[in-house]
């Protein structure tokens, strides 16, 4: 099945540069890093006050966890994995989803966001 225009969840012709500092980040028009690599930290705090979030140290755990399992995968994470990462390292209430929504209000994909996990087609 072919999407439209209007069903498509980002436009992947579309492409912004973003400029911190005395660096180019290249990013989709949902503000999804297009380079996995390209992410650091200056780009992460970046997105994370675009989003309105202020890091804290369950929030840096869960971007660094997130990064390293796509390094690993090339694929997204599933929100359990990370719920479970929180709950090991934070302890059993921390690791729900119910919390990582307090974390990352809009859900999982606001977490790959800050973390510079590309978009892909099939996330809406």
């Amino acid at each position: 099945m072919v999407l439209n225009a209007e069903m498509k969840c980002f436009n992947p012709e579309i492409r912004r540069e973003i400029n911190i500092s005395s660096h180019t980040y290249v990013v989709n028009d949902k503000y999804y890093l297009v380079d996995f690599s390209a992410w650091n930290e200056e780009i992460r705090d970046w997105l994370a006050n675009k989003e309105g979030l202020t890091l804290g140290n369950e929030h840096l755990h869960a971007v660094k966890h997130l990064r390293s399992m796509y390094a690993q995968n090339s694929r997204h994470p599933a929100l359990r994995a990370i719920t479970s990462e929180l709950s090991k390292q934070f302890g059993a209430p921390k690791g729900t989803t119910k919390y990582f929504h307090i974390l990352f209000p809009r859900g999982i994909h606001q977490a790959y966001l800050v973390a510079g996990i590309p978009m892909q087609d099939s996330c809406c």
